[in-house]
């Protein structure tokens, strides 16, 4: 009877951890709670039980992090990258910046090649632009002028004391 009731509280154990170990993910990506009708966007089923689908490998392969590769990758290749279909389209969002996504409504599943965002919503974007975009508004701006003595000329550098830390 205790080795019967060791196997089960072992397996529920098991149950609980591979549930909180799937909702330990979703702060990992960009709006993956905000996807309508799907709690799992990286596996084949709902409740994360099945295999990975094509976004949730291309996920693993990016060493379970959110990464400008993965964000500019097309998973279900429907023409949109994760990015755009997660409400990141410049891939600046991290994890630990605390901001939301450039927008949380309207985004899609970047795994199923039938459900696509609205490219209003990217269309007016231009990502490099502004370097603060790609800099995720943290940092300063600093504007500096050095003269060439042999041209006789001024340049203008700009430069962000802030540091982006993406895996590329």
């Amino acid at each position: 009877m205790v080795s019967g009731s060791l196997v089960l509280i072992g397996g529920m154990t098991l149950l609980v951890s591979t549930t909180q170990g799937y909702g330990y993910y979703v702060p990992r990506i960009p709006n993956a709670d905000n996807v309508d009708g799907y709690n799992c966007i990286g596996h084949t089923s709902d409740n994360g039980h099945k295999p990975p689908n094509a976004f949730g490998k291309a996920f693993e392969n990016a060493g379970n992090e959110w990464t400008v590769a993965l964000c500019q990758a097309d998973a279900d290749g429907d023409g949109q990258t994760n990015g755009q279909e997660l409400g990141d389209p410049c891939c600046v969002w991290t994890e630990s910046s605390g901001d939301a996504p450039r927008w949380t409504t309207g985004v899609s599943h970047p795994s199923d090649a039938t459900l696509k965002s609205d490219p209003s919503l990217w269309a007016n974007i231009n990502c490099n632009a502004d370097k603060r975009i790609l800099c995720g508004d943290r940092g300063e701006l600093h504007r500096d002028t050095d003269y060439d003595h042999d041209h006789g000329t001024d340049h203008d550098h700009e430069h962000y004391d802030g540091h982006r830390h993406l895996r590329r």
